[in-house]
């Protein structure tokens, strides 16, 4: 009689507190927290040996045989598994078919009645199946795995959920609507439930699995960004922790250790663009744009017709002499006292024949000056000066190379 008394009062407690133990279960890892509302039921469960933990620290834990009872009353292996519970029911489906419409050959009534009954409940279990796999990841998303308390623990939770909800999706991929249509033939019975209720369900599942992946997707970039902002915040406390009156400054900075990338700044250019659809802008636009208006008017075209006013047709066979530039005339006079042979076998630098001709003349416009000239002698001039120049490369660009002066010569005919 003590074991009866015993095994009704055990029922009698989790009638009484059925609904804190399926919260713990459903919600909380199997947990119950240890406060001063769950006081008596925390007792009421240790007297009879339905809950356990290790140490005092720990919250208590619903014991297996417990756990195994709650699983199968809310059918949650069940619905964990029900990607391989619809393979297999599915399986059996496929089996009553082959039966039912060798039943429909010979005409045997009897076991038709029979094979369809066994049909419709073969697929109302596979609707079911199919509709407690959603419902079941509809709750991971209302729990949001709050009964995982590490983090890390947590993103593997996530993870492996998306997983079987991965396979739940290539498996209601499986059923193909041709292939339905094919097991059922041109049997009303089948095609009403082959191409009716089984489609509608897998429509209508697959769109709540669709939403509940892109739940849990977003929820596992949630959990990386909270895991690596945790490790950031966890590593500045310990550096507080072992360094006391620690200041970050930039002095603290060891550039020499940084990467190459952090010491690197690549060039790039800022350019700005006015928003002509701004109001704020438009004063601002308005006088931008006349000013570069009156430039543009201002100085080069007045320029060209000044230049084609001044222009003298020698209409009567007037003569006008033009002023001669001493630079040109000091150059051809080198450049002809080389070609005579002048200088015999002697080298003339640019240089020093500008600094002969006392002309105030900047030695690179000389240089550019003498070179032009060299490029319009005749063929037969040329070929009688020996030409080189004297350059020193870039330090930078080493293939540009500048031309301080040029060294000329008289060439002997071969």
């Amino acid at each position: 009689m003590a074991r009866v008394q015993d095994a009704k009062s055990t029922l009698q407690a989790l009638a009484r507190f059925g609904g804190e133990i399926l919260e713990a279960h459903l919600r909380h890892g199997n947990r119950l927290a240890e406060t001063d509302e769950n006081h008596n039921m925390l007792q009421t469960l240790e007297h009879h040996r339905l809950v356990w933990r290790i140490g005092d620290a720990e919250d208590l834990q619903l014991k297996k045989v417990l756990v195994q009872f709650l699983d199968h009353i809310t059918e949650t292996e069940r619905r964990r598994y029900a990607n391989a519970q619809v393979s297999q029911l599915w399986q059996k489906l496929t089996d009553l078919f082959g039966d039912y419409k060798a039943a429909k050959k010979r005409s045997a009534f009897g076991d038709i009645d029979r094979l369809e009954g066994e049909i419709k409940e073969c697929l109302a279990e596979v609707i079911e199946d199919i509709r407690n796999a959603i419902e079941a990841f509809g709750a991971y998303i209302n729990t949001g795995f709050a009964y995982v308390t590490d983090a890390e623990l947590r993103i593997r939770e996530n993870k492996r959920v998306i997983e079987q909800a991965d396979k739940l999706i290539q498996l209601f991929e499986s059923f193909k609507l041709s292939e339905l249509a094919e097991q059922a033939g041109s049997d009303a019975f089948l095609k009403r439930l082959l191409l009716r209720y089984l489609p509608a369900t897998l429509e209508s599942s697959q769109k709540d699995l669709s939403y509940s992946l892109n739940q849990l997707r977003k929820m596992l970039v949630r959990f990386r960004e909270n895991q690596r902002l945790s490790k950031l915040v966890g590593a500045f406390e310990a550096h507080y922790i072992n360094h006391p009156g620690f200041e970050p400054t930039i002095e603290h900075i060891d550039f020499a250790r940084l990467p190459e990338a952090f010491n690197t700044v690549s060039p790039f250019t800022i350019r700005g663009f006015g928003d002509i659809y701004d109001p704020v802008d438009e004063l601002a636009i308005i006088d931008l744009a006349a000013n570069a208006r009156t430039v543009g008017n201002s100085s080069e075209p007045e320029q060209t017709i000044e230049t084609a006013v001044s222009v003298n047709f020698d209409v009567a066979g007037e003569v006008e002499i033009e002023d001669s530039d001493p630079v040109e005339e000091a150059i051809v006079e080198l450049l002809q006292l080389v070609v005579d042979g002048a200088l015999g076998e002697q080298t003339i630098l640019a240089s020093d024949a500008l600094k002969s001709t006392g002309l105030a003349v900047e030695r690179a416009d000389w240089l550019q000056a003498l070179a032009a000239e060299i490029d319009v002698l005749p063929d037969s001039d040329r070929e009688c000066i020996e030409i080189s120049f004297h350059d020193t490369p870039d330090p930078v660009y080493l293939d540009n190379l500048y031309v301080y002066d040029i060294a000329l010569r008289y060439r002997h005919a071969q």
